[in-house]
């Protein structure tokens, strides 16, 4: 019997594994061939979250700021000191992390879909298109659409947002300024982006469902607006995103981890720093279970008191920011722009930490004139 079973060999399993894998049998459940297919994600990170995955991918660029453009076209440009962000090869990313698993001690076995599971006997089976495995620990890293996730009950998240991104042939303006364009257009519910890298540019969107037209035709005119034609794409990608958590991450002999537990930053829609957070806090609850031979859910629930201790605060404080901004209407988003738009607030979002997106918006109203032209706003968007 194994002692773990980690379903999904995506970067929330890799770094589980690895970290499991020194003092325990790590079996990692991968259906793809290899690692890192298919890429859906954006590929923007800090600095700080390559050195928590403790691999290093190649970088395809440095961004050192952003340009935001609102729907009346107004433009708020975010400057500062140094590298804001990197935009990594995922791929890489995910093949380095894997290898690093592997080298751990952890298992990987692709091309092996897992079908479900049953609890009973003391241990997990899991049904697999190649068998049948016996672990005393199932570990959840399966994604937006987590089968594990579900074993648990009604364990889906509060909402999600499909995306969609293509990489063009096309010289940028700037080498290193990525674009954010926000309103009903490009991105009704979310926002859109344009990242350069090399003669290249990543250009892709977020949409709340149900808001108009599909993410393909937000796609197609956000390229027409970048100057981007059809003939100079040469590759897409789409995939939800699950916003606003799950009512659980753990129950018996079963633990959640990134997209599975709902662990994503709701501002950005990103996941590898929640992943970078959460894995060690997870990891060292399964290894004092298994050791203590205690796998119950009860026991096991140390792990999400853990993981939301670290970063529960900034993603409920994200969550509420981005429920507020999907009240918000073109009109309001034109009128926040003409707010913001001053050097006092331009030095505040200069020094924005994309980490901890919501770090910038206590500075913003604590000025007395901004916030209470802010408050009609917010009160609008919180009804």
């Amino acid at each position: 019997m194994h002692d773990a079973v980690v379903v999904g060999g995506g970067p929330a399993g890799t770094i589980t594994a690895g970290l499991l894998a020194a003092d325990h049998d790590v079996v990692v459940l991968e259906e793809h061939a290899t690692s890192g297919v298919p890429m859906q994600c954006a590929g923007l990170v800090t600095s700080d979250v390559i050195e928590m995955c403790g691999v290093r991918p190649d970088i395809l660029n440095e961004i050192r700021g952003a340009d935001v453009i609102f729907p009346n076209g107004g433009r708020f440009e975010v400057r500062g000191s140094g590298v804001k962000a990197l935009l990594i090869d995922r791929t890489d990313l995910d093949r380095k992390l894997a290898a690093a698993a592997m080298d751990k001690g952890a298992e990987i076995r692709y091309g092996t879909k897992y079908i479900g599971h049953k609890i009973s006997g003391g241990g997990v089976s899991s049904s697999t298109n190649a068998g049948e495995l016996r672990s005393r620990l199932i570990i959840g890293a399966d994604g937006c659409s987590s089968k594990t996730a579900l074993s648990l009950g009604s364990n889906i998240p509060k909402e999600y947002i499909y995306g969609i991104e293509a990489d063009a042939k096309r010289r940028p303006e700037h080498d290193d300024v990525m674009v954010l364009r926000l309103g009903a257009e490009f991105a009704p519910g979310f926002f859109s982006w344009e990242i350069p890298f090399g003669d290249m540019v990543r250009v892709g969107l977020c949409i709340s469902p149900g808001r108009g037209a599909a993410p393909i035709d937000h796609l197609k005119k956000l390229l027409a607006a970048s100057g981007i034609d059809m003939e100079d794409v040469v590759s897409k990608y789409a995939g939800k995103i699950p916003l606003g958590g799950r009512p659980r991450s753990y129950g018996d002999r079963t633990l959640l981890i990134g997209d599975a537990a709902g662990q994503v930053k709701p501002v950005s829609g990103g996941g590898l720093f929640p992943i970078c957070k959460a894995a060690p806090i997870l990891a060292e609850t399964a290894k004092k279970s298994l050791l203590e031979d205690a796998l119950s859910a009860e026991r096991l629930r140390d792990y999400e008191k853990g993981w939301k201790k670290e970063i529960g605060r900034e993603l409920s404080r994200g969550y509420k920011i981005r429920k507020m901004f999907t009240n918000l209407s073109d009109g309001d988003l034109n009128k926040i722009f003409e707010i913001i738009d001053r050097d006092d607030m331009r030095s505040i979002l200069n020094e924005i930490d994309i980490d901890n997106p919501s770090g910038a918006a206590l500075p913003m109203l604590k000025n007395m004139q901004v916030g209470l032209r802010f408050l009609p706003i917010m009160m609008r968007a919180m009804i």
